[in-house]
């Protein structure tokens, strides 16, 4: 275990350092427009993928941890990235407590999908069940603030990491004949974002709710 976790915080320090050369880079000053937003998505992936590392190792500490901290008798540790809810007709909704990263930062793509997976692995060992389409309806909600510094053009936004997510969970692949998807955004102060799954035959009835302001 000592091994593992030396070799494990060796890579996050790797990551850290690159993400540290990267900001040192634009401290320097004298960067066009182009190359500073080079250099954040740049320092912005090392940071998610060390974040990624930095949960299995805290994951491997856990299972290994002699004296967990104990509330009502049970394991408590706070989870700050999301959660999954059934709602009452059936839809899964998976909050993120995140906006999507933009498509061309790997690190943040790898970042969702991990969140979603984690976020769906928990809520099956909490004892719930999650539904299986033959044909789904994939909606993307995100809330954003109007001067918000994401990704604003749809097709720049890291949707895939979702799919990769759900695909195999929810609904069997994601080509054309298995999978629709809508990508939607609200003005909201509060950065999140709803991932609703449901029947691909209720679509419509997703969008009037959506429209009326009931989700």
């Amino acid at each position: 275990m000592m091994e593992l976790n030396e070799k494990a915080i060796s890579g996050m320090k790797h990551h850290l350092d690159a993400c540290r050369k990267y900001l040192t880079a634009l401290e320097q000053g004298y960067r066009s427009p182009e190359k500073r937003n080079t250099l954040l998505d740049a320092a912005m992936q090392q940071v998610e993928l060390c974040c990624i590392d930095m949960r299995l190792l805290c994951e491997k500490a856990r299972a290994n941890r002699v004296y967990p901290l104990v509330e009502n008798g049970k394991y408590n540790h706070k989870t700050i990235y999301g959660e999954v809810n059934i709602l009452d007709n059936g839809w899964v909704d998976i909050r993120m407590n995140a906006l999507l990263p933009h498509c061309k930062v790997v690190g943040g793509t790898q970042y969702v999908t991990d969140t979603i997976i984690r976020l769906l692995e928990e809520f099956r060992k909490e004892g719930g069940e999650l539904p299986r389409y033959e044909k789904a309806y994939l909606a993307i909600v995100q809330h954003a603030p109007q001067d918000c510094s994401g990704a604003f053009d749809q097709d720049n936004k890291g949707y895939k990491g979702v799919i990769n997510a759900l695909k195999g969970r929810l609904f069997g692949d994601d080509n054309q004949f298995e999978l629709a998807l809508g990508l939607f955004t609200f003005v909201d102060d509060d950065p999140h974002c709803h991932i609703y799954v449901t029947p691909y035959d209720e679509a419509g009835d997703f969008h009037y709710q959506l429209s009326s302001f009931m989700l």
